[in-house]
Order: C-alpha cells, then structure tokens, then sequence
C-alpha cells in the first residue's frame, strides 16, 4: 500500500471518528465530562469538532489527487494534522484516537520534506498567516458560544485565505475580512483579536501571487 493511499485512509478514518466524537460532544458532553473534558459549553464545542473534522476529511480526500505541488500537500497535511491537535482542546479522550490518525495521516502526506520545506520558506505568508487562523480556532475554543462560532468560522476562513489562494485576488480580501473582523468586534475589549486582525491584513498585503498565475482582476 502507497504512502499516499494510506494516509487518505487513515484521514478518512480520523475524520469520521472526529465528527462522531464532536457529535458526542454536543449530545451528550455533559453526561460523560470524564470523557469529553468537562467542558462548559460542551454543545458549541463538539459543533467545531465535527466542523475541523470534516476539514480533516475534505484533506485526506484532496491529498489523493496526483499532480498536487509539494505546497499543496503541505495544505493538506496541515489540514489533517492540525484538526488533529487542535481538537484535543474540544473534546477531550473522546478525541486520542482521531488525534493519532490524523497526526499520522498529515506525516504520511508529505512527500518530499526537503520540497515542503523549501515550499514553505517560498510561502512563508501562507505559513504565518494560517498559524493565525490557528490561533483563533484556539482562542474560540474557550469562548462563550457567540464568540466561539464567529472564532471557529473565522479561523477556517483565515486557513482557507493563507492555502486556498482564492482567484481574484479581493477573494483573499473578502475571506481575511470575514475571518477577522466580526471576532474582532465582538470581542473588542482583548487586545488578541485585534491583534490577529493587524496581522492578518499586513499578511494579506504583502502576499505573492503563485508563479505562473494571474488574478483575474489584473489580467
């Protein structure tokens, strides 16, 4: 069995055990807080499990396509293993088991760790500007249930800003935007999100186009 076909089995498998775990989570998080963290909003937490899980799936089924760029394939390692890691703050033991298959899955995705490497000192924008979207997926883990939903979708527009590159180019605007600045507004009183907004922006700016692409809006 090839590298590649495994690790889309083994994504497949984490993803769908994490949507399963998430839907525990929101159902029944409350009556088993030995196994889901005992988490104060077990509901709105296991929504975004099942949301990061399903971005697991949608990697481990992209990382099957041949012809995918060695910066492609990091995409999609980054999007079955940091689901992986990230979702051990939602969901508790439930989540040990998916944890591993996706960690394993984003190791196994990667062809070449010389070609990524060198993919990801080309596009170091993407590289910063997802640890962003990560961050706040991380902040909404542990924020009241609005600002939980408004940090989770953000941050999944942020990661789909830095490795999506959306064509034209106010596509990385309208995606950067929606990602920060609604968390932003509503939690205006911590200086984070307001921080990651500054950031994202500054990311977005000096963000390169792929080689041998145009946006349509300049071409």
């Amino acid at each position: 069995m090839s590298a590649r076909r495994l690790a889309g089995g083994l994504g497949l498998a984490g993803g769908l055990i994490g949507v399963a775990a998430g839907l525990t989570q929101a159902i029944a998080g409350d009556r088993i807080p030995q196994w889901s963290g005992d988490k104060q909003t077990p509901a709105a937490l296991g929504l975004l499990t099942v949301a990061l899980s399903l971005v697991a799936v949608l990697a481990a089924v992209r990382q099957h396509r041949t012809g995918l760029t060695a910066g492609q394939r990091a995409a999609c390692a980054l999007g079955l293993a940091g689901p992986g890691l990230l979702c051990l703050t939602t969901v508790g033991r439930l989540w040990y088991l998916p944890a591993v298959l996706l960690i394993v899955a984003g190791a196994l995705t990667i062809e070449s760790w010389r070609d990524t490497a060198a993919a990801v000192a080309t596009g170091r924008w993407r590289v910063l500007l997802g640890a962003l979207g990560c961050c706040q997926l991380l902040m909404s883990a542990t924020a009241a249930p609005a600002p939980m939903v408004l940090g989770a979708l953000g941050g999944i527009a942020l990661l789909a800003a830095a490795w999506v590159d959306p064509r034209p180019r106010w596509g990385l605007w309208a995606l950067v935007v929606a990602g920060t600045v609604p968390f932003a507004v509503l939690g205006w009183t911590a200086i984070v999100p307001l921080l990651v907004t500054v950031e994202a922006f500054a990311l977005a700016a000096v963000r390169k186009p792929v080689a041998g692409k145009q946006d349509r809006s300049t071409s």
